[in-house]
């Protein structure tokens, strides 16, 4: 028979028992503990991974490495701690180390975190020690402790060590209730300082290393304390200084690059412009250079809240609502949050280059989605872009915390708000894939298990004990603390049908066709119909709490089972009792039974599962467990099992023994307290007290017995209430009109734009159609000039290089003429050496003839030598041989002795042990026999007996010198053994340092030979290099001079560079001066033009003569131009602007007059003409002229249009053809560069001049 195997699919909840369960895998993954697992969950996809790690307890305690790379879980059982290792890169439990305690119950873990080295791991254990441990994963071992808790009736919160510090000084700090205290590591734990303590009514919440020697840390009361080692230098009311603040949303690279302490440099934020911005900034003066810092005074410290002790306060802090949550460090400063739901970033900036002053500003603010969401737990990502965090609602969020990013500040849910406390109850439906949870926290949620998400979500102010969810989904039962209330499931509420008064309801169920439900009152089990809401009967029997209720598929028979040892089976048909069976002894968790109800199946607190069959047991089971909750499948193959463990058990029915093999599954961390399964038979359902639902895949590899179908098609069906759709299509109908509305003032709007764009259009164009022109005219003139700086320039140019040429030439044959003397003096020295070599090579190849002839009689002589010492060797062999035989003989000899001695002593030993242990018994006998008789000789027998020992132990010391006398002997016959090894290496190494020392002494001889032929040869090749070597030292005199002449001559070329550079600086200032003063005229023309074109018409020639004054005269972007002229200048502008106003007036008077003139002289002849073209109209209508006449007479009036505008634009161009002439000549002046500055003023009387001729 095959087993029953389960997989894990996914898990809707998080442990509630650990504060920091939420650390940050790799991208878009992130990792919590739920149950006995790791699970690693999947942002974007929406994956789960699980990691089972704990076989016996639970997880305790969580920390992760600094690089993220590493996790350790930790496992605190009765006499141990075992510290699971996590590998988070290749996602693997890799190894476990084990810490045996003293004591025999269960430590508490409060925290754990690693070091700047993974492989040390501080672990700070609960009452009553209060005990820090350091832990070395290298020596698998702990280096140190320390009692880190100084206050009567304290407790210990946080453990954090220095990520900032030195190698040399490695600091952790501990936070208790009123102090935190500072600790030095490394071989041991020894206490640097204290920070203040704060007062009784006030307590420490939180906290964080900012710098090196700086801790912020969070208060009950809602602040934020900064301490520069033991001295307080900051205190921030995080909720009343931030109130009103904006946060400053700098770039990364600003706040790199820029200080607030830099007042010289021009990009540096000052603390002004800070204050600008409604930034909350906090000032802390600090002397460090002369370790004289200003110490600030706690104006909420009060010495009478001494007298209140540790026992009546909280010291956890959780009673303050103003409390400050958690305060996690950051590269610029640190996160904090509390009850206003947001959380802050704090910049915190020192002064690093006097280290005399700090500030704290509010850069970030993100809003959690509530006021009453808290944040647990933070997970930065590896680079510090992303934010996850772990709420009190048991929700992972997560916000792009990136500066100067373009996201929105606001957290995005990653999962839904899981159950905060122990589950209680969980039902399936089987038309919808929903689960409906109640628990701890009077909160009710549905959840969606195809897709994960909680679909529903209700809180209630009553507790909450029991739920069951109707087989169409659309109704369900909630057992309340007062009532039992049939509730409908809506789109987005729960919403009330009826109530049962019915208290503390525990159990209730709905029958499979949802026709009827059954709930527990007390000790009796109530039956009411779904759809009328009567009672149809009450089925009374048990005595105790009712714990289990089970209905069979066809709703006919129902099973209850309860603590008062009592299971019964009830027909629903008749409400009777069908059978039952009552054992007081135990008390029952779960009943379940087969089809039809013939066969039941109970489970106990007495770890047996008993099989019941017509009110008789029939069958026990010890699988030594206790089963809280028990259920069979509905095809009646499988029965599975959830202990207190939190363990899931799937057996194959039927049940053969309690010893066939079983697979036992790890899930919950605590007792499981409800079990359900899926219509289909594939997802098994599991809720447990740690407050996690998991769901499972069902592996049944069974392919006998009946099928259930595997596809369900589920209802999409959802209620609405008739209000409800009221009031939407009210709002539909709103909402429409209010949209037709905006589409028509849209499309007038849209019209209005149109018109104003078109007319934009045409001003644009004409008017950059004008500059074109404008533009063209202007580069004509630049090239022009262009073309003439560029000759000067290259004249410039070819002289300069001409000179250059020069001077290189003479510097060359100059330093020519030096190498060539050089080159002979080297020539010569060359040929010397060569001479030289060659004598040496002759007198070497002599000495090598000679070394050879010494050598062959050398030989001779040592082979004499050696032939008498092989017979010395010989000799000295045979006396060894002797030796030998001679230390043999007397080896025996002693072994003989020491035998014969042994036996000896073993003898006499036997007969002393014979001998006493006879007197024994006789003692034993007389004793028996004279206690009745002689009570006075007790003490005598006490005597002997005392005698007796001392027999034993003396003979016990005789068999200790036996054995170490045995012992002894091995010994020495292992000396012998490796003396003679000894001897005989020693013999092998002396014949080895003879041999060197012969060929030593023959090396020494030719090698002393040798070296006095050597002597004799480096003697005069000294003298020679002595004189070479003074040759050399002249020339690099003469080499030294040449070099200094060189340099000099290089510095010389660099100052005519530079002076050279300086020239062509000042040519390109003036070069940029003129061009931008010719742009101005040529703008200026272009104005005059077109103001020249309106000359007739008096009313726009004025206003075009007023913009051009407002514009070249007094606006504000041309005074760059006018600072640069010279007041002279000024003073001459000054009075041409006086004699150009005089003639205006008087251009006006003579265009007053003409135009009386022409008036007086023009009015009659366009009276006649007017009268002409009213008789010419007449005439046409009576002779009908031809269309062909009026389109040549059009045409001829267009060409004499043309003809007139040609004439105008001709004397336009002559006028700006004799200015160019003009600034042609005066450019030619290379002398008299300023005239050009000057000449802006003298163009206007040119410009006065164009305008009359026009």
């Amino acid at each position: 028979m095959s087993l029953v195997a389960i997989s894990y699919n996914q898990v809707f909840g998080i442990n509630n028992n650990i504060n920091n369960n939420l650390f940050f895998i790799d991208e878009g993954m992130v990792m919590f503990s739920s149950g006995k697992h790791l699970v690693a969950y999947n942002v974007d996809h929406k994956v789960q991974r699980f990691f089972p790690i704990c076989d016996e307890g639970e997880i305790d305690y969580i920390a992760q490495s600094l690089d993220k790379s590493l996790m350790v879980i930790i496992e605190s059982n009765p006499g141990k701690i075992l510290l699971h290792l996590f590998d988070i890169l290749n996602l693997r439990k890799t190894l476990t180390y084990e810490i045996i305690t003293d004591s025999n119950d269960k430590m508490e873990i409060i925290y754990a975190s690693f070091t700047e080295e993974k492989y040390l791991l501080f672990i700070q254990t609960g009452k009553p020690n209060w005990t820090l441990f350091l832990y070395s994963f290298k020596q698998s071992k702990i280096l140190s402790t320390a009692d880190t808790c100084p206050e009567e009736d304290g407790i210990v919160k946080e453990v954090i060590p220095n990520y900032y510090s030195n190698r040399k000084t490695k600091k952790v700090s501990v936070v208790g209730g009123h102090y935190i205290n500072v600790y030095e590591y490394g071989v041991s734990l020894t206490k640097m300082y204290t920070c203040r303590k704060l007062s009784q009514r006030e307590v420490y919440c939180c906290h964080d290393w900012i710098t090196s020697d700086s801790i912020a840390a969070g208060t009950s009361n809602g602040r934020i304390l900064i301490y520069f080692r033991n001295i307080l230098i900051q205190i921030i009311n995080y909720y009343e200084d931030f109130k009103d603040c904006v946060p400053i949303n700098y770039n990364e690279e600003d706040l790199k690059k820029k200080s607030i302490f830099d007042e010289d440099s021009k990009n540096s934020y000052s603390i002004q412009s800070l204050n600008k911005t409604k930034s909350y900034v906090s000032m802390a003066n600090i002397n460090m250079s002369n370790n004289n810092i200003s110490e600030i005074k706690d104006d909420d410290y009060n010495e009478d809240d001494e007298i209140i002790q540790n026992k009546d306060i909280n010291l956890l802090g959780t009673d303050n609502k103003n409390r400050i949550d958690i305060i996690s460090a950051n590269t610029t400063g640190f996160y904090v949050s509390g009850n206003n739901g947001i959380l802050s970033n704090i910049q915190y900036i020192l002064d690093k280059n006097k280290n005399t002053s700090s500030i704290c500003q509010l850069i970030q603010s993100f809003i959690l989605p509530s006021k009453t969401t808290r944040i647990k737990s933070i997970a930065l990502s590896r680079y510090k872009e992303f934010m996850f965090v772990l709420t009190n609602y048991n929700q992972i969020l997560k916000v792009n915390v990136e500066l100067g990013s373009s996201d929105s500040n606001k957290f995005i849910p990653v999962t839904p708000a899981y159950h905060v406390g122990p589950v209680i109850s969980i039902d399936i439906c089987s038309r919808k894939p929903i689960i409906a949870s109640c628990g701890v926290d009077k909160c009710v949620k549905i959840w969606n298990y195809f897709t994960g998400n909680c679909e529903l979500d209700k809180t209630f102010q009553e507790g909450i004990y029991s739920v069951a969810l109707h087989p169409s989904g659309l109704f369900m039962l909630i057992g309340f603390s007062d009532k039992l209330r049939l509730m409908s499931i809506l789109i987005d509420d729960i919403r009330e049908l009826k109530e049962f008064y019915i208290k503390n309801c525990n159990e209730c169920k709905f029958c499979f066709g949802g026709h009827i439900f059954a709930a527990v009152n007390g000790t009796k089990i109530k039956l009411y119909s779904t759809w009328t809401y009567k009672c149809i009967g009450n089925l009374k029997g048990h005595n105790g709490k009712i714990t289990s209720l089970y209905w069979t598929q066809n709703d006919n028979t129902l099973v209850s089972a309860g603590a008062d040892g009592a299971v019964y089976v009830w027909d629903i048909r008749t409400m009777k009792r069908v059978s039952e069976y009552v054992c007081k002894k135990n008390s029952y968790n779960s009943a379940i039974c087969n089809s039809d109800g013939s066969v039941v199946w109970v489970s106990g607190n007495d770890h047996i599962f008993q099989e019941i069959m017509g009110s008789q047991v029939t069958r026990e089971l010890d699988y030594k467990v206790t089963f809280q909750k028990v259920l069979i499948s509905y095809s009646g193959r499988m029965i599975f099992g959830g202990t207190n463990n939190g363990d899931i058990i799937p057996l194959r029915y039927p049940l053969i023994s309690d010893t066939s093999e079983f697979y036992r599954y790890t899930a919950h961390s605590d007792s499981i307290s409800s079990l359900g399964l899926t219509y289909d038979a594939q997802l098994l359902i599991s809720a447990g007290r740690d407050g996690c639902i998991f769901i499972y895949n069902i592996i049944d590899r069974d392919e006998n017995g009946p099928r259930i179908q595997s596809k369900i098609e589920f209802s999409n069906e959802v209620l609405v209430t008739r209000s409800d759709l009221e009031e939407q299509n009210i709002n539909i109908s709103e909402l429409t009109r209010k949209i037709e509305e905006l589409k028509l003032e849209h499309e007038y709007q849209m019209r209005l734009k149109d018109m104003n764009f078109n007319d934009t259009l045409k001003e644009i164009v004409e008017r950059y159609t004008k500059e074109i022109d404008e533009l063209k005219v202007s580069s004509v003139i630049l090239k022009g000039e262009k073309e003439k700086v560029e000759i000067l320039q290259s004249d410039k140019w070819a002289k300069f290089k001409q000179n250059n040429h020069n001077e290189l030439q003479e510097l060359d044959t100059k330093f020519t003429k030096q190498l060539i003397k050089q080159y002979d003096k080297y020539s010569k020295l060359k040929n010397k050496y060569q001479e030289l070599q060659e004598n040496c090579e002759i007198e070497i190849a002599n000495t090598k003839n000679n070394e050879k002839d010494e050598l062959l009689k050398l030989t001779q002589t040592l082979e004499k030598k050696i032939a008498k010492k092989s017979e010395e060797i010989l000799k000295l062999k045979a006396k060894l041989k002797n030796n030998e035989i001679e230390c043999n003989e007397f080896r025996k000899i002693t072994e003989e002795d020491i035998d014969s001695e042994i036996l000896l002593l073993n003898k006499k030993y036997q007969i002393e042990l014979k001998n006493a242990i006879d007197k024994g018994f006789k003692l034993k006998g007389e004793n028996g026999i004279m206690k009745k008789k002689f009570i006075n000789l007790n003490k005598d027998i006490e005597d002997s007996k005392n005698e007796i020992v001392n027999l034993n132990n003396s003979i016990n010391k005789l068999k200790s010198e036996i054995d170490y006398n045995e012992n002894k002997l091995y010994l020495l016959k292992k000396e012998m053994i490796d003396r003679n090894y000894f001897i005989h290496d020693i013999d092998k190494k002396v014949f080895t340092i003879k041999r060197r020392n012969q060929q030593l002494e023959k090396e020494k001889y030719v090698l002393n030979y040798n070296i006095t032929k050597l002597r004799q040869q480096i003697e005069p090749r000294e003298a020679k290099m002595e004189q070479m070597k003074k040759c050399i030292s002249e020339k690099n005199n003469l080499l030294c001079i040449v070099s200094e002449d060189r340099k000099r001559l290089e510095n010389i070329i660099e100052r005519m560079k530079n002076a050279l550079n300086n020239k062509k600086e000042q040519y390109n200032k003036k070069h940029r001066q003129n061009h931008d003063l010719h742009i101005y005229f040529s703008r200026m023309l272009s104005d005059l033009n077109n103001a020249i074109l309106y000359m007739q018409d008096q009313t726009v020639f004025k206003k075009a003569v007023q913009n051009l004054y407002k514009t070249y005269c007094k606006s504000e972007k041309y005074e760059d131009y006018y600072n640069t002229v010279t007041p002279e200048v000024i003073n001459e502008n000054k009075t041409q602007i006086s004699v150009l106003n005089n003639k205006i007036t008087d251009i006006k008077k003579e265009g007053a007059k003409t135009q009386k003139t022409i008036n007086d002289e023009y009015k009659p002849l366009l009276d006649t003409n007017i009268a002409i073209l009213g008789d010419i109209e007449k005439l046409r209508e009576s002779n009908g002229l031809s269309n062909k006449f009026v389109i040549k007479r059009n045409t001829i009036l267009q060409k004499n249009k043309r003809d007139e505008e040609r004439k105008k634009q001709k004397g336009t161009i002559k006028a700006i053809a004799t200015f160019k002439s003009e600034l042609k000549q005066e450019y030619t002046d290379e002398n008299n560069i300023m005239a050009l500055e000057i000449k802006p003023i003298n163009s206007i009387n040119n410009n006065q001049q164009l305008i009359k001729t026009s």
